[in-house]
């Protein structure tokens, strides 16, 4: 073997200059692409297809991963595949700067924004011939920019308590102008918007956004304009090529991570709960998730029933209790579930972790209603890896 090798060196090296001429008559290879043909109508949708394949590999991390840092998912050794220490990390919240689950996760992120915002210069270069096209492409553009930045705001953080991210290896950036970042893209992405589901989709995510800023009012907005019961979820979507990430850690693939008991104890006092909190028993003790039950199994952003529980919040908080009922109970019809006869804020925040079961919500929810569950000094976002701080000099 190093024999032949060090013959293919020789060869290369004195290999007669005219074989360039050769080489520039060779068609490009067929898996990849120079980044100037990219600067062409047609490839938008490619494009925006990677655009939302690499959304679904970083949705599926994050909100398996703050599912463990929360009170929603256990990390069990007891339980048979429960083996990364680096998921150990994240139930104690102790993780390490260096932990490379988050790490790798925190990559792609860092691919998706740029992807997104790539896509925003490169529709610059384009003449397009149907301005619906463009439209397509800078509604994706946006809106998966915003997706970005909201992803970086809500589960990233620079010290324990520190909410935020980086872009470009640029100065730390809090949490709050993140989020007001993401907004601004998110108007973009309305007026853009190709079909009214689309605008409403933008307009959801607006609303959680208010909401964890604690903007009720403007939260409360956003939600009416969001899904409205009818609409499809807007989801990640999964293929033999890029899985559900549920599957192989906290799922049918993979059990790493088990539900908290007390999603178990919900089934328990009324088993209709198990339409929206889907459990399987893996040893005598210990339920994972079934929400995903297979590597295909789509996996919500942003479903309707989230935006009647938002309004719902901000109409219990104004006095509107009746109100706040009626959306409550619109959301447990959609399940089968009985009617609740009245409602406070702790039963509405109950009906919300399971609503919002394994969709990385719980994590949101327990910092800003301030119902931490591990000791003072652990984290409360995923840490900003090692890596970026050593070769970031604004870090």
């Amino acid at each position: 073997m190093k024999r032949s090798t060090l013959f293919v060196l020789c060869l290369v090296c004195f290999l007669p200059l005219a074989c360039e001429d050769a080489v520039m008559d060779v068609d490009p290879p067929i898996d990849s692409i120079e980044d100037s043909r990219l600067d062409s109508e047609t490839q938008i949708p490619f494009l925006v297809t990677g655009l939302q394949a690499r959304f679904a590999s970083v949705y599926g991390r994050l909100s398996v991963f703050a599912g463990g840092l929360s009170d929603e998912l256990v990390f069990d050794r007891t339980v048979p595949g429960a083996t990364y220490p680096s998921y150990g990390e994240l139930e104690s919240g102790d993780i390490a700067l260096g932990n490379t689950s988050t790490g790798n996760a925190m990559l792609l992120l860092a691919e998706l924004r740029l992807m997104a915002d790539t896509l925003i210069t490169r529709v610059d270069r384009i003449t397009f011939a149907d301005e619906s096209s463009k439209s397509y492409a800078l509604h994706n553009a946006y809106l998966y920019g915003a997706i970005a930045r909201y992803f970086w705001a809500a589960y990233w953080g620079l010290e324990e308590d520190q909410g935020g991210g980086v872009i470009n290896a640029g100065p730390f950036i809090p949490s709050a102008v993140l989020y007001s970042d993401a907004i601004d893209q998110l108007a973009l992405a309305m007026q853009f918007a190709p079909t009214p589901y689309d605008a409403k989709v933008a307009s959801s995510l607006l609303a959680r956004i208010h909401l964890q800023e604690g903007r009720y009012a403007d939260a409360s907005a956003a939600a009416a304009a969001g899904l409205s019961d009818g609409d499809d979820s807007f989801s990640a979507l999964f293929s033999t090529e890029v899985a559900n990430f549920w599957h192989f850690a906290a799922g049918s693939g993979r059990t790493q991570f088990v539900a908290d008991d007390r999603y178990v104890g919900y089934i328990t006092d009324d088993p209709v709960e198990a339409s929206r909190v889907p459990l399987t028993q893996v040893t005598a003790e210990r339920y994972r998730q079934n929400r995903y039950p297979v590597s295909e199994s789509p996996l919500p952003l942003l479903v309707w029933q989230e935006m009647a529980l938002i309004r719902a919040e901000v109409a219990l908080r104004d006095g509107q209790g009746q109100t706040a009922l009626d959306l409550v109970n619109s959301v447990r019809q959609s399940h089968g579930l009985a009617d609740l006869a009245a409602i406070t804020l702790e039963t509405l925040f109950v009906e919300r972790e399971k609503e919002l079961f394994c969709m990385g919500i719980r994590l949101l929810d327990q910092r800003r209603l301030g119902v931490w569950h591990l000791p003072d000094g652990t984290w409360k976002f995923l840490p900003i890896s090692q890596r970026e701080r050593d070769s970031n000099p604004n870090l």
